[in-house]
């Protein structure tokens, strides 16, 4: 059974980008180089369409750099392969060593994103302290 491949104009609709981000993206790495037609259209797989919504969903989320979700991205490649590895192994010095790599990747994923959080709890809080002002003033004003 063929692969359902989608056009980029496809690509970015669905997205609500334009066809030079997703050009853009191929360029700077965050998604492989993309098969083309004959003709030299684009053809994206349900697999590169999968990993830009990941992308794309890590983006708006946390709202980060580029160069950030690369670095996410890599992340997320390595702790694949240490799975990979994990499974491959018989060695509990092995297995722990493994472990303890995983730990540091994960650990330094969930400190950039808590960085995040805080910084938008900081936000949050100054435009409630802007919001309780104007109700106090719509308070006064009849």
């Amino acid at each position: 059974m063929d692969q359902m491949v989608y056009s980029v104009e496809e690509v970015a609709a669905k997205f609500q980008v334009t066809s030079r981000t997703l050009h853009y993206y191929e360029e700077i790495g965050l998604i492989p180089p993309i098969p083309r037609t004959d003709g030299g259209h684009r053809q994206y797989s349900q697999e590169i369409v999968e990993r830009l919504d990941h992308i794309l969903r890590i983006k708006r989320v946390l709202g980060v750099s580029l160069q950030e979700i690369s670095a996410i991205l890599e992340a997320e490649n390595s702790l694949n392969e240490l799975k990979l590895q994990y499974r491959e192994i018989d060695s509990d010095e092995d297995k722990r060593s493994i472990l303890l790599q995983s730990s540091v990747l994960l650990q330094s994923l969930v400190d950039s994103i808590q960085q995040k959080v805080s910084s938008l709890e900081k936000l949050k809080g100054s435009f409630e302290q802007r919001l309780d002002n104007v109700r106090d003033l719509l308070n006064q004003v009849k």
